[in-house]
């Protein structure tokens, strides 16, 4: 169980199932215990938004990444981002009205990463 906040003084635990590729887990505990405001609807609505986002982010990815069928783009972004992309959910409260944000950063990221950019 994690403590996930309080209530006037008294904190209140419950348990989430986690999802994801096993080397983000840590990263993820970690997003879910360090978050200011965490609710259980937050940290479980957040895994769905996740792979929604990615969803969208396949749709609008950048012209280098054209090649990648769906479940390759799907797989190398949950490989390399998981655990930053569920932790943006979370700050965003997992409002799916703001998955935009999510998906654009998923874009520049790929963009951005010299590993996938030699």
């Amino acid at each position: 169980m994690t403590t996930l906040g309080s209530i006037d003084s008294m904190a209140y635990v419950g348990t989430a199932a986690t999802r994801g590729l096993e080397h983000h887990e840590a990263a993820i505990i970690d997003a879910i215990t360090s978050s200011d405001s965490t609710n259980l609807r937050a940290v479980d609505s957040a895994f769905t938004m996740v792979d929604h986002a990615i969803t969208i982010g396949w749709a609008i990815r950048p012209d280098a990444f054209r090649a990648l069928a769906f479940t390759q783009f799907h797989e190398l972004v949950r490989n390399r981002y998981y655990a930053d992309l569920y932790r943006h959910c979370l700050a965003l409260d997992a409002d799916a009205d703001r998955i935009a944000e999510v998906a654009s950063g998923i874009a520049v990221a790929l963009v951005d990463d010299p590993q996938l950019n030699p």
